[in-house]
């Protein structure tokens, strides 16, 4: 199918799954079951499983997350040739398996991990386990050749996550058409944030020193200074007293901060700005869906917006599974 016409049918395939999905207002109803078995029979056309409720919720999250795959590829596979950064949002999976056959490897582990399929997306070759140099021969991970210690692991991790990170950044800017300025800034906010929240984590819970954050963050220029996309939000506040609410107020951010009462002793708090951001990045995808409905631009966007849904799905589950209210668990995926 050419791209103008394969445009044109995903833009209206895409909005009857949305129209189906449970995001904007419809995510509440996600929320208004006690059992598992009701849950999934709102979510999927098919018949309850046989299974008592740990395993069920495992089988939920599963499904969701696997309908979600299937459709996504559907869609891609109605290109001859889809833009990069489209089958970017499958590599941050491939990049889950690379850490989970890592993990494995470490722990010397016989048999190969349950990895997530991406069908003929994949570069990864499974089928070679457990050598992890054939595992990654000619793909863009090929540097991974051995098993890192115990010790090398998490800094591993990071070089994998800095790579695909980059990788979202750079397809971005190789877009062509409509919508790609608003793409490039719905990329380059996210990740924004993303460091944000990651480096008042470090400062919060952690006490790290600012050199300390310094050398934790993610960029996708030569370093982490002003000149970086992602990198800049963290430096402009870094310096900030993390307990003085008024050292805030010439934030661009200041509205996704935690409450502030006079009188009362205040500090910022990273997780009341990450459930802020979750809830305006997916905002800001569902306008940059409707906005340039037959791009690159809206396929990206709506991918975006069904991974925010089985974020709230999971904590749906997780509500049900461990009784707790719903109007707690939705604040966690800030539904509320």
């Amino acid at each position: 199918m050419d791209k103008s016409g394969a445009y044109s049918y995903i833009y209206a395939k895409t909005s009857g799954i949305l129209s189906k999905s449970f995001v904007g207002p419809k995510v509440e109803k996600l929320f208004e079951f006690k059992k598992l078995s009701d849950l999934w029979t709102i979510l999927f056309n098919k018949p309850v499983p046989l299974l008592p409720e740990v395993l069920l919720a495992g089988a939920i999250e599963k499904e969701a997350f696997n309908n979600f795959l299937t459709q996504y590829s559907k869609i891609l596979n109605l290109f001859d040739k889809p833009d990069e950064i489209l089958k970017t949002q499958l590599a941050i999976y491939e990049v889950e398996n690379l850490k989970e056959i890592s993990a494995a490897l470490c722990a010397e582990e016989k048999t190969c991990p349950p990895l997530i399929d991406i069908g003929p997306f994949a570069t990864i070759r499974k089928e070679y386990w457990p050598d992890l140099q054939k595992i990654t021969e000619n793909t863009e991970y090929s540097w991974y050749k051995v098993a890192p210690s115990i010790h090398q692991q998490q800094l591993m991790e990071y070089r994998l996550d800095e790579q695909f990170i980059r990788k979202v950044w750079m397809s971005a800017q190789k877009v062509k058409g409509e919508g790609k300025k608003a793409l490039i800034e719905f990329v380059r906010e996210d990740y924004s944030l993303r460091n944000i929240i990651w480096a008042l984590r470090l400062k919060v819970n952690y006490q790290f020193t600012k050199e300390e954050i310094m050398n934790e963050l993610f960029y996708v220029t030569e370093s982490a200074n002003l000149e970086d996309p992602i990198a800049n939000g963290v430096l402009q506040i870094i310096d900030k007293q993390i307990d003085v609410y008024e050292d805030w107020f010439d934030w661009k951010y200041k509205s996704y901060l935690n409450p502030h009462v006079d009188g009362e002793v205040w500090c910022v708090s990273p997780s009341w700005i990450e459930k802020k951001a979750r809830l305006m990045m997916n905002k800001k995808a569902m306008t940059l869906f409707h906005q340039y409905p037959l791009s690159t631009a809206s396929i990206f966007a709506w991918s975006e917006i069904k991974q925010y849904e089985l974020t709230s799905i999971r904590t749906a589950v997780e509500s049900i599974r461990l009784n707790i209210n719903s109007d707690e668990a939705m604040k966690t995926v800030a539904v509320l």
